[in-house]
């Protein structure tokens, strides 16, 4: 993803249902990681409102435990009447999809895959481990302004001491 950011381009919809994983039987040390569903992607100059806003908290928080935990907190909102400072025109435009946003939603997909603690063995010591699950805790920072970006955790992973391997054509994970 921090390709496509390079690229100006954002998602907008990274789920673990977006995700893809392939691991080759000649090569059974690595995995290839892939997205798909790119119907709601966007250029960063655009700005495209949030799709999350609802006319009540209910139905706002019935939509949460439905879709919730990958979709960053700042796309989430509850509008009012129309013709109002709350209406739904309104609302929608201060709450739209940044590169933020996208790497709130990746956090969110890489600690489901990295949920366990034995998952971490891909570093050679503690410190790499403790360094990697600050990294992912900061994707999900709930302050936009505070989160870290996937900028950041790519040039962490392929610096020293990790020296992770990521090619142009494609992102993966050496298990």
């Amino acid at each position: 993803m921090d390709r496509v950011h390079k690229g100006y381009l954002q998602h907008n919809d990274i789920s673990s249902g977006n995700v893809l994983l392939h691991f080759p039987e000649d090569k059974v040390s690595e995995v290839y990681i892939g997205v798909c569903d790119w119907g709601l992607a966007s250029r960063v100059c655009e700005t495209t409102p949030s799709r999350y806003g609802y006319p009540s908290d209910e139905a706002r928080t019935e939509a949460f435990k439905e879709r919730g935990s990958f979709v960053a907190p700042e796309l989430w909102y509850t509008y009012g009447k129309p013709n109002l400072e709350t209406s739904y025109e309104t609302v929608r435009r201060r709450h739209l999809y940044t590169q933020a946003a996208d790497a709130y939603s990746v956090g969110v997909v890489v600690n489901m895959i990295w949920k366990d603690e034995d998952d971490f063995d891909l570093f050679k010591d503690t410190a790499g481990k403790a360094r990697f699950a600050v990294a992912l805790k900061e994707l999900t920072n709930p302050d936009p302004k505070s989160r870290s970006t996937l900028r950041l955790v790519h040039a962490t992973l392929t610096a020293p001491p990790y020296n992770f391997q990521i090619p142009e054509c494609c992102y993966r994970k050496h298990i």
